[in-house]
């Protein structure tokens, strides 16, 4: 069997080894990795094409709603339109009002005055987006206005009606996740799934090649049942584990920064502990994500337990008493309107 090193790093003393082809008792999973390009699908076309590699439609990103390409198009249409010595004039996009039945955004150019040390506002356009018919208005108070309201209006259209490439980029992480993926890279880029998915990722990839153009790519490859990969995977599970525990203490009112610097499960949960402590209101929606979140993590441990023959009971346990602490917090909350 002849072994490809792959040529990505762990860290500067570790690599993972794929293998290609082999006996399949002897592959621990495979390391995946992909890359998106811009790029334009119909939904109906996205689905279609998923169901014909086998993938399910619950992997497809929900219908994009009207609203949400409003939002998307008229965030991308400010910019510089002049700039000079003495003075530069940017151009903004402002929501002014949100209310059931419209938005209204304004443009609004801000003159930066160099010379004598002063802003200046002139609204020069505004854009209505209207709910119920998906519609979009414009008006443009000043000739250097048209552009960027033409613009917002291709734009519109665009994000309406076509999924792009962050539609699938959370397609395929979606699927991923689902595979209880793992990153095995700081970046993220590659990402480690048990061979018990295999089928999903075969799909997967098979979808990906099947998109138009050759603006995304996908790759896998076996990793050999070792040793060292196991140890490897392991430590790249315990990353996993603080990674996803600090973004749920996150989630819950704790402060970002001081959770993501904590190097060891036992410090990050005290920290996690902490936040509950501290933080009385939440969000019934809030605290019931997290929950499914933990336990979730909690069953991804148990599963890469029996993957890598690795005794990883203490995480599992301290990832059961943060579950059981949000819980209490849950029994807390009063309201759904609780502030997340």
């Amino acid at each position: 069997m002849g072994a490809i090193k792959m040529s990505t790093m762990i860290n500067d003393a570790t690599k993972l080894y794929a293998v290609k082809g082999g006996n399949t008792d002897n592959i621990l999973g495979n390391l995946v990795w992909f890359s998106v390009s811009d790029m334009e699908i119909l939904r109906d076309d996205l689905v279609k094409l998923a169901a014909n590699v086998g993938l399910p439609e619950k992997y497809v990103p929900a219908p994009i709603r009207a609203s949400d390409a409003f939002r998307r198009a008229t965030s991308e249409i400010g910019g510089v339109l002049k700039t000079g010595e003495e003075i530069t004039e940017v151009l903004m996009v402002r929501e002014v009002l949100s209310a059931e039945d419209r938005v209204v955004r304004h443009l609004i150019k801000e003159v930066r005055d160099k010379k004598n040390v002063q802003l200046n506002y002139e609204k020069i356009g505004e854009i209505e987006f209207e709910r119920q018919w998906g519609t979009m208005n414009t008006i443009a108070l000043t000739d250097e206005a048209k552009p960027a309201l033409n613009k917002a209006k291709v734009l519109y259209s665009k994000y309406r009606d076509y999924f792009i490439s962050d539609h699938i980029r959370r397609l395929i992480k979606t699927a991923l996740n689902e595979c209880q993926a793992v990153g095995v890279r700081p970046a993220g880029a590659v990402y480690f799934t048990p061979a018990t998915y295999e089928p999903t990722i075969k799909a997967l990839n098979s979808l990906v090649k099947m998109l138009p153009g050759s603006t995304v790519e996908m790759h896998y490859l076996p990793v050999v049942n070792a040793i060292e990969q196991k140890q490897m995977l392991e430590e790249k599970l315990r990353g996993h584990v603080l990674s996803q525990v600090s973004q749920i203490g996150s989630m819950l009112g704790g402060d970002a920064q001081v959770l993501g610097v904590k190097k060891t499960l036992k410090s990050l949960a005290s920290e996690f502990a902490a936040t509950l402590r501290d933080h009385h209101v939440v969000s019934k929606t809030t605290a019931n994500n997290a929950i499914q979140q933990l336990q979730g993590l909690k069953q991804q441990v148990t599963e890469y337990e029996s993957l890598l023959e690795s005794n990883l009971g203490e995480v599992r346990s301290t990832i059961d008493i943060l579950r059981k602490q949000v819980r209490i917090m849950l029994d807390r909350v009063s309201t759904e309107s609780g502030v997340a």
